[in-house]
């Protein structure tokens, strides 16, 4: 089972990030001095107008990725921002109401190129109603690149550690898991949507190992026991009805530990990369919602 954790691990280090690495954090929100929530944030400044993303909860069971828009001024070194779309999230979500609480920052210290991100925000539903405050506290992904160098380096002169593992450690770096949606087993993750169809890319993304999947919607079987290629599968799911769900079975783990098959979803606006990670016989499932 170990051995198999580590499979996954690797696989997720080999999408490496790029040497763009200003303005990306990643740390903690923290709720009433006890609660603490991981926190991603991702944005570029452009003519003093800020515009990216942020991830909530990342890796646990009520991960959200928003898109964000805000103000910067390069006079004043001052930052706002507020998250202004759901682009999915893995809570349960109600065809009547999904009305989520979304961290709004005031104007805060903010100097680009810094390795810290710390601000006050208030969190707001989307009439303005104000559902909690907190503080965000987070270090840049360059800083946390480093410090995980520094652990590769060790397992390099580790005796301990086979020598199999540390050449695939070797020049590892941290994935962006902005850009990355775990699928786990038994977990829905949904995707809100005003398209009128979504693009669904499928395709291995690592080593090729004959992972096989079968892809199912609303019940109904549109993809049957594909084995996973380098190339990529491209299918179209139009948005019709209110909500469609889709199942992803893992027919078979391939050799090299877990099922992996690389899914990007596209609806013309946003992009969403996700990656499965699931045993012989295990679903997962993705919820497409039409927003009103």
């Amino acid at each position: 089972m170990l051995k198999k954790h580590f499979s996954f691990l690797l696989i997720l280090v080999a999408f490496s990030l790029t040497a763009q690495d200003a303005n990306k954090f990643m740390g903690f929100v923290k709720l009433n001095d006890t609660l603490l929530i991981t926190y991603k944030l991702e944005f570029d400044i452009n003519k003093g107008k800020v515009s990216g993303y942020s991830l909530t909860d990342f890796g646990g069971d009520h991960e959200t990725k928003s898109r964000i828009e805000g103000e910067y001024s390069a006079e004043k070194k001052l930052i706002s921002f507020k998250e202004v779309e759901l682009i999915y999230t893995k809570s349960p979500v109600s065809l009547d109401e999904y009305d989520f609480c979304q961290v709004h920052v005031s104007p805060t210290r903010y100097r680009q190129g810094s390795d810290k991100f710390m601000a006050k925000f208030d969190g707001k539903f989307s009439d303005g109603v104000k559902c909690l405050s907190g503080e965000l506290a987070m270090n840049s992904v360059s800083k946390i690149n480093k410090r995980v160098d520094k652990f590769s380096k060790k397992i390099q002169k580790s005796k301990r550690v086979a020598d199999s593992l540390k050449e695939k450690f070797k020049n590892s770096r941290l994935i962006d898991t902005l850009n990355l949606n775990v699928l786990k087993k038994n977990q829905t993750t949904s995707i809100l949507t005003s398209s009128k169809s979504l693009e669904f890319f499928i395709y291995d993304g690592g080593q090729l190992d004959d992972d096989i999947i079968s892809i199912k919607k609303n019940g109904k079987l549109i993809l049957s026991n594909y084995k996973i290629t380098h190339e990529k599968k491209l299918i179209r799911i139009p948005t019709e009805d209110k909500k469609i769900q889709l199942e992803i079975i893992s027919n078979s783990v391939g050799s090299i530990g877990s099922n992996t098959a690389i899914i990007e979803i596209l609806d013309g606006k946003n992009d969403i990369k996700a990656m499965t990670n699931l045993e012989k016989g295990e679903t997962t499932k993705i919820d497409i919602i039409k927003r009103n």
